[in-house]
């Protein structure tokens, strides 16, 4: 089934936080998904906090998404996304490595700052951390 065919009119509730580590990577998915999606901020609206804390047995667990099936996913991984996003009809594309690197911010900033740092100091343990970290946030988009 291709986009096309799906009710454009039918969202996916995507809950979350601005300070949650989760959120870019879901938001990244279903931007690349293509999938019509409304973002709620639980931390600025009550009534949506206890909807979330209803769907995640009274935690305020985020990213909660609500399809328009009615189920439900909390804090799921890459892989789990894909593969509901794919049983909806939505192809999922891979991540190039700029996408990569923005959905994973936390990873991506600090790989960078630990491997600028290591070529200021001279310290290749900071230059390999901090690639390294880099390294973790393209695999983790893509699995």
């Amino acid at each position: 089934m291709e986009n096309s065919t799906l009710h454009t009119t039918e969202k996916v509730i995507m809950y979350g936080t601005p300070t949650c580590p989760m959120v870019p990577p879901v938001r990244g998915m279903l931007d690349r998904a293509q999938a019509p999606f409304d973002y709620v901020n639980i931390a600025e609206d009550a009534e949506s906090r206890g909807k979330v804390m209803a769907i995640n047995d009274g935690n305020a667990s985020v990213p909660t998404l609500v399809f328009p099936d009615g189920s439900t996913l909390t804090e799921p991984s890459t892989a789990v996304l894909r593969q509901k996003l794919q049983s909806l009809g939505y192809t999922v594309p891979q991540p190039n490595l700029w996408q990569s690197l923005r959905d994973n911010p936390f990873f991506s900033i600090m790989g960078t700052a630990m491997f600028l740092f290591g070529l200021y100091d001279g310290n290749w343990v900071f230059v390999a951390l901090g690639l390294a970290l880099m390294g973790y946030a393209v695999i983790m988009s893509r699995r």
